[in-house]
């Protein structure tokens, strides 16, 4: 493994890089998907425990990491924001010598960090391919207690949002579980992909749930919270598939974010101007009744059809609308 550390413009933060050995007899994993790692600590400091334990797991499961230190102890939010921008920038243009995939970077935050991550995840056209959010901070009334004001991490979700994995405690005290929920109801608003976890008992700022993590603490040492990392790592692999075996890929089970079609939820077109604008350009006042019941909202094109709501020669045509966008 080599590591290194860069220096990041336009505020000094640190991203420090761990990259795997190429070797001969891994051919087929010389290119690899990519986990920045955003640390918690309240926008006061970039926690440890959340850091280099995070990439190593990640580095156990064929990726290479990255954590990123940014911006805190009274800095404007928005200076952290811009280190998490220039993190996945670096990550992305230097994707060949890193040895990555520029199209498959997920990144991970925990509770500060969360809410740095899911913002870029909502926040500006350079966005994460995937989402992993631990206990995170959402909601904007979180940002008075930690000496900041900060944005609604909610507010941007939409059908751009990446596939999302979320965990939390139902027990947590210092991050509410209601920061996380609010965030899987926007996710699930928009039709974006994504599972969640809530532990009966663990508190808060548990990172990998072990005791050699839980710097003492019984409460941060949670066998049950120890599953987050084996999950996160099976829903990334259904986000950007595996390395390949027998010489042939194996490609995730999701669709690709920006392609619709007659099996896209109507909830998800309906989150996507350009396919609202495409169904109205079919059939006016289409997309307005198909969404009008809530209980369909998650229905699609092919099983309106399928039930006698609109007509094969209409799906026809509204596929082949959606299929060129």
């Amino acid at each position: 493994m080599k590591t290194y550390t860069v220096e990041l413009a336009p505020n000094g933060a640190e991203l420090t890089c761990y990259l795997q050995h190429e070797s001969w007899e891994m051919p087929t994993a010389d290119i690899r998907p990519a986990m920045l790692v955003i640390p918690g600590g309240g926008y006061v400091m970039c926690s440890d425990r959340e850091a280099e334990p995070i990439a190593l797991a990640y580095l156990a499961e064929g990726f290479n990491a990255f954590v990123l230190r940014y911006s805190v102890n009274g800095k404007p939010w928005e200076r952290a924001y811009e280190d998490g921008a220039a993190a996945l920038r670096y990550i992305r243009e230097n994707a060949a010598s890193l040895h990555i995939d520029p199209n498959k970077v997920a990144a991970i935050g925990f509770s500060a960090g969360g809410h740095l991550a899911a913002c870029l995840g909502t926040m500006g056209p350079d966005r994460p391919d995937a989402l992993v959010l631990g206990y995170p901070v959402i909601l904007p009334e979180m940002g008075p207690p930690m000496g900041l004001q900060i944005p609604d991490a909610c507010a941007g979700v939409d059908w751009t949002t990446p596939p999302s994995f979320l965990f939390a405690s139902s027990d947590d005290g210092c991050v509410p579980v209601e920061n996380c929920l609010s965030f899987a109801q926007a996710l699930a608003k928009n039709a974006v992909y994504f599972e969640l976890r809530v532990y009966l008992q663990a508190g808060h700022g548990f990172s990998t749930g072990k005791a050699a993590h839980a710097n003492g603490n019984p409460a941060n040492a949670v066998p049950d919270t120890q599953d987050w990392i084996p999950d996160s790592v099976r829903f990334l692999r259904h986000v950007f598939g595996d390395f390949p075996l027998d010489g042939m890929p194996q490609p995730g089970i999701l669709p690709p974010p920006d392609r619709f079609g007659p099996d896209t939820p109507i909830r998800r077109l309906a989150s996507c101007p350009a396919c609202v604008s495409a169904m109205e350009a079919v059939s006016p006042g289409l997309a307005g009744a198909l969404r009008a019941n809530p209980m369909e909202s998650g229905m699609s094109l092919r099983m309106f059809a399928q039930a006698g709501r609109i007509s094969d020669e209409l799906l026809k045509a509204l596929t082949d609308k959606l299929e060129k966008l």
